[in-house]
């Protein structure tokens, strides 16, 4: 379930619910890691040509825009692989498509 107006989404991950978050940061680190636009990370989602770095890359950067550093890349990408690419395609894609809407400035405010 996403929250359109702070640009999260939510997934499990490790065995717990986790918070993504779209931020200028993170989306420029996704592009820059995986040598692509978000906008064609997109299409290759869509069209199921994705693999498990890709999955994780995303993962590991929306939680770090989330503020959520408990996870190193490494312990991302294991997780990915336990829960598998294909569960994950569908909160990786809407976190994709959140922040292609626009990303609203401001850090999440937990109380909210």
């Amino acid at each position: 379930m996403s929250n359109d107006l702070r640009n999260e989404v939510k997934l499990t991950l490790a065995g717990e619910e986790r918070t993504m978050r779209a931020t200028f940061e993170e989306m420029c680190a996704i592009e820059q890691k995986l040598g692509k636009s978000v906008v064609a990370l997109m299409g290759r989602i869509a069209n199921r040509d994705f693999g498990v770095f890709e999955t994780a890359t995303v993962i590991f950067h929306g939680l770090r825009g989330f503020g959520d550093t408990r996870l190193s890349f490494a312990e991302v990408g294991a997780a990915v692989m336990e829960a598998g690419v294909v569960p994950l395609a569908s909160p990786v894609m809407e976190f994709i498509g959140t922040s292609m809407k626009g990303v609203k400035v401001g850090k999440p405010n937990p109380a909210a």
